[in-house]
């Protein structure tokens, strides 16, 4: 089963300490990641992979982002001629707030997370970057679908657990037409995070052994924050929504 995978850019998060990512990095070096959504289909199904943050419930938070993400997602969508009512099914990587936090906007997609990851996003230790979860997945009601452990989500379409940055995390393996390609989520935040394990995965142990099974398996990898996605094939140029934003042109 061969899915096409899109890449859409929905927000900047501004001036992180570059250390978080690379701890070799100097000490006052700033970096500005961008946030991604992962739209596959497979010609019948389409599939959204994270919803991304929502930049006003983010910002009551006290967490930044720039650019107005649910109208830079819509754009995207609309940019592959697909409207929130379309989307079939959300799989998350994790809950996160700049992962998560548009589900709403899809009216009838069931949205699959690993159930570690649920209960850690609702516990008292789980930590000030999961924003608001118990309300979202509240409402989400019957529409949330728990994984326990790695599984088929559909042919082509497999949730990998790997712990790293949060207990529950999941990357995603996709079949595409130029090979497997694998949406990693916050365990491989840019493209030297592949060989260097980052403050942002606490369980190094745990980021190893997953990088090590995708380099054997020969998986194209990519990062979940990384700006030179911007140049990657799957990439996809939407006209900016009215509010302005980041993605400019049309679909390569």
């Amino acid at each position: 089963m061969s899915w096409q995978l899109s890449i859409i850019e929905v927000g900047v998060i501004p001036d992180i300490p570059l250390t978080a990512y690379l701890p070799d990095a100097p000490a006052d070096a700033l970096i500005s990641p961008p946030c991604y959504c992962y739209l596959a289909t497979d010609g019948t199904r389409i599939v959204l992979i994270d919803s991304g943050p929502d930049h006003v419930r983010a910002g009551a938070a006290g967490l930044q982002i720039d650019g107005d993400s649910p109208a830079l997602l819509a754009a995207g969508l609309a940019a592959a001629g697909i409207t929130a009512a379309d989307v079939d099914l959300i799989v998350h990587t994790h809950l996160h707030y700049d992962h998560m936090q548009n589900d709403l906007l899809f009216p009838d997609a069931p949205v699959a997370v690993q159930r570690t990851e649920l209960d850690w996003a609702t516990s008292p230790d789980s930590g000030p970057f999961y924003v608001d979860v118990g309300e979202l997945t509240g409402a989400l009601g019957d529409r949330l679908r728990l994984l326990d452990g790695e599984t088929e989500i559909l042919p082509g379409l497999t949730a990998l657990p790997n712990g790293g940055h949060t207990p529950g995390h999941q990357s995603v393996l996709v079949q595409t037409g130029s090979g497997d390609a694998c949406v990693c989520g916050d365990i491989v935040s840019l493209e030297e995070n592949l060989e260097v394990i980052g403050a942002v995965c606490p369980d190094k142990e745990g980021a190893a052994k997953f990088l090590a099974r995708a380099r054997e398996a020969g998986w194209q990898m990519l990062p979940s924050h990384d700006a030179r996605l911007r140049q990657h094939p799957f990439y996809l140029r939407a006209d900016p929504p009215h509010s302005g934003g980041c993605l400019t042109g049309r679909h390569a």
